[in-house]
């Protein structure tokens, strides 16, 4: 396989010099991108000058053995980075926003020494970047809530940019889609119901699910790939993904806190902060930041659960009515 090129020539910006846009208006921005429409060339891959990170990457060719387009494998070439499925997907949702929103999000290179002493407002409104800005969680459940959930649709796009160009500059097969390929399809699924039922068409609004079917898996993957960050560094994974399926709540919501605490944790490291700043939220519920755990250790360990019970001894199995043991023991 090629070497890979460095960001060296690619244009830097630092965090304190990138254009800010409010917190609540980065949100708004994700939602007006993921519906508008894209156009009928967007699978031919243009980049912006600013974007010339990006550009780097476009000749590399992957080892992995996954299948990707039909002509890289019919000329029996390895496919390329502009070829694979997941960055052919993001640029298909991307094409049609206007210039000057895809600048305003666009993927940026901090530079060798890149900042760890990061302000609030400037995590809230920084754009994708390179290394990743980390996000802690108390700040993101603070952005989040108060904007019903608007500003956590921006911390995805932000993070799957994020995602899929370290994948791409460690050399290995994108697993995720980028913000325009996981918010785009997840928004036009959403409106396939209101659509389906404004035509009458068979299904109405339950054609919906597909869009909450894609932005489930989008997660898992997610979760996974965060997974790997930390394997591919010789530690434990941990994340339990497959409880991100709402049929596992509220482990579905433990799992989902956890990556944005690990995650942060990762992207302050990569940035030099060593040891990462605490986080008020997980030093108050233990179980976000502890070592992984299985479902029948959360609901036996009481110092898992709060602050407050640290010194609550775990509770004895034995001690439990039969037909809960048996459940534990599965």
């Amino acid at each position: 396989m090629a070497a890979m090129p460095s960001f060296k020539n690619a244009p830097r910006r630092t965090v304190g010099k990138m254009k800010n846009i409010p917190s609540l208006s980065s949100a708004l921005v994700v939602v007006f991108l993921c519906l508008l429409a894209p156009s009928t060339d967007a699978f031919v891959v243009k980049t912006e000058p600013h974007e010339a990170a990006k550009n780097n990457y476009k000749d590399t060719a992957f080892s992995a053995g996954t299948t990707t387009r039909v002509s890289a494998v019919a000329s029996g070439r390895e496919p390329t980075v502009t070829e694979c499925f997941p960055v052919q997907l993001n640029e298909f949702f991307k094409q049609p926003v206007p210039k000057t929103l895809k600048r305003s999000v666009s993927l940026y290179y901090e530079g060798e020494t890149p900042e760890s002493d990061l302000d609030s407002v400037t995590i809230l409104t920084s754009a994708p970047s390179v290394p990743g800005c980390p996000r802690p969680l108390w700040l993101v459940m603070l952005a989040s809530l108060p904007t019903g959930l608007l500003w956590y649709g921006y911390y995805k796009f932000a993070v799957e940019e994020e995602m899929l160009q370290m994948e791409l500059e460690r050399g290995n097969m994108p697993r995720g889609f980028g913000g325009y390929g996981t918010l785009g399809p997840f928004s036009y699924g959403m409106l396939l119901g209101p659509m389906a039922a404004l035509f009458h068409v068979p299904g109405g609004l339950h054609w919906s699910i597909l869009g909450v079917a894609f932005i489930y898996y989008t997660q898992f993957l997610l979760y996974d790939r965060v997974n790997e960050l930390f394997t591919d560094e010789g530690k434990e994974a941990p994340l339990n993904v497959w409880w991100c399926l709402p049929i596992f709540f509220p482990f579905n919501i433990i799992v989902g806190l956890r990556q944005v605490h690990f995650l942060s944790q990762y992207l302050y490291e990569k940035r030099g902060a060593n040891p990462p700043p605490k986080d008020p939220v997980a030093d108050f519920f233990p179980f976000i930041g502890a070592e992984p755990f299985s479902w029948q250790e959360f609901l036996l360990t009481p110092r898992l659960w709060c602050r407050l019970l640290q010194d609550v001894e775990g509770v004895d199995n034995n001690k439990l009515p039969a037909p809960i043991r048996e459940i534990l023991s599965k």
